[in-house]
């Protein structure tokens, strides 16, 4: 069994609970479906459901003890009462981030932030104990259950921190509190939400604050920081790092070339040109990996010892996993991502299917779902990228989703594929177009149901195989 995470003890005096204090907990769970022997289970109430129902189930799976704001008769010797859920999760993770003796980092940015974490944590990995956070856990919930699970003894801890209004990265980078913090990038994600993309970088740069003095900041040299943030860097003498295409910045993108099996950097880092592989494909992914170096000098590691294990790193499920499919003796490739798509993140992904030169033969398909959360910047948005498309290279365009008929009814006729909202209907005109070498591109927001596509796709080409 896993290491002790949380005595009882620790957990009454983090939380200000009532109930038993004799037990201890390997891990932290809100979500019954996932909660392992051991766990802490907070009933945490949400709008779809309420975690109080599933004490019970929570109880009868192992869970040392439930974390309620009522009592339960049934359960008396394994319930702790608190006065909120959600404020008691807040506050262990508190009381973690003070426990904690090792290096904190903290990711933000409209797009790469998964990613990035991805790599940072497979280039750390033998070189102390790592703890990251699951998937995009980035909110408020995200973070405190990442916190709340961080091992005591972690001597790296990498969280993502998002947001969808102004306030929530500077309460988030708060209660983190990173040695290291990354800007990655400032785009249109989740523009809905603000009046302009300004305000987005606005939201963005509210990571500084969470910053420990004397930590370090790096950050894409696209962003500029007014006076307010400098003297705020400079008062708790915070390093910058800068990375990206200027010839000023810490950390230089100079060349990037994919290849059938990898993609090759160069890189000027410091001065010192620097070249590695990387087995993902784009040169946002040859970004991300920069954004990595940087946060590794930061940490105080040689480059030389990160390079090595960063070059392992393989594209992940919905964001540039790429496959090798056949149906009826047709042989193409996809690549997935299915995962999020804004207007920035869709055109690098465009992008991708020209800058590959061993691709420039293939015919290229674009399934496409909406780019969601742009409010009421979205119809323009969505033209826009039509017209994106119309001088790319997209041969073929099929789409899904209520917000990308504005893309649709801009498109060039030659590039329509095929628009529907229903996927089985897409599905179908999908399979009877697809040619043999054919390159497929599938991009979209996690809701757009682009990737039920894609899977659709993988299991045709499984039943095909078995038959």
């Amino acid at each position: 069994m896993s290491s002790i995470l949380w005595s009882g003890s620790e957990v009454l005096n983090a939380i200000k609970g009532h109930g038993p204090s004799k037990w201890i907990a390997y891990g932290v769970s809100i979500d019954t479906r996932t909660l392992k022997k051991g766990d802490i289970f907070f009933a945490l109430a949400g709008p779809n459901y309420d975690g109080h129902q599933f004490i019970s189930e929570a109880i009868k799976k192992g869970a040392s003890v439930v974390i309620s704001n009522a009592p339960s008769s049934d359960f008396n010797d394994k319930v702790v009462i608190v006065n909120d859920v959600l404020n008691a999760l807040i506050e262990l993770g508190k009381f973690s981030r003070k426990r904690n003796k090792g290096k904190i980092i903290a990711i933000t940015g409209s797009s790469g932030k998964t990613t990035v974490k991805e790599m940072l944590a497979l280039s750390l990995c033998k070189l102390g104990n790592i703890h990251y956070s699951e998937a995009s856990y980035n909110n408020k919930i995200g973070v405190a259950l990442s916190l709340a699970r961080m091992p005591v003894d972690s001597d790296f801890s990498i969280f993502e921190l998002g947001m969808n209004r102004l306030g929530e990265i500077s309460y988030l980078s708060d209660l983190v509190q990173p040695h290291v913090a990354l800007i990655n990038n400032v785009g249109s994600a989740h523009i809905g939400y603000f009046q302009s993309k300004k305000d987005i970088k606005k939201a963005k740069i509210e990571i500084i604050e969470g910053i420990t003095p004397n930590g370090k900041l790096i950050i894409n040299d696209d962003i500029n920081l007014n006076t307010h943030h400098k003297k705020n860097l400079e008062k708790k003498n915070i390093e910058i790092l800068r990375f990206g295409y200027k010839r000023n910045s810490d950390l230089i993108l100079k060349k990037y070339q994919f290849f059938p099996k990898l993609s090759k950097i160069d890189a000027l880092i410091n001065n010192m040109n620097i070249s590695f592989s990387l087995n993902a494909p784009g040169e946002h992914m040859a970004m991300n990996s920069i954004a990595v170096l940087g946060l590794s000098i930061s940490l105080g590691f040689d480059i030389n010892k990160i390079i090595t294990p960063l070059s392992c790193f393989e594209a992940i499920k919905g964001r540039g996993m790429i496959y090798d499919l056949s149906i009826e003796g047709k042989f193409f490739q996809a690549i997935d991502e299915s995962y999020n798509a804004n207007p920035e993140s869709t055109k690098s992904s465009i992008n991708l299917l020209s800058e590959i030169d061993y691709l420039k033969s293939k015919r290229k398909i674009l399934v496409l779902g909406d780019m969601m959360e742009l409010g009421n910047f979205s119809k323009a948005m969505h033209i826009e990228m039509a017209n994106f498309i119309n001088n790319s290279d997209v041969n073929l365009v099929f789409c899904i989703g209520y917000e990308t008929r504005n893309l649709w009814e801009y498109l060039n006729e030659s590039k329509k594929g095929f628009y529907s909202n229903e996927s089985e209907i897409l599905i179908k005109s999908l399979f009877n177009k697809i040619k043999d070498n054919d390159l497929i591109l599938f991009k979209g927001s996690s809701k757009s149901r682009v990737n039920n596509i894609l899977d659709s796709l993988k299991e045709e080409k499984l039943k095909r195989n078995i038959a």
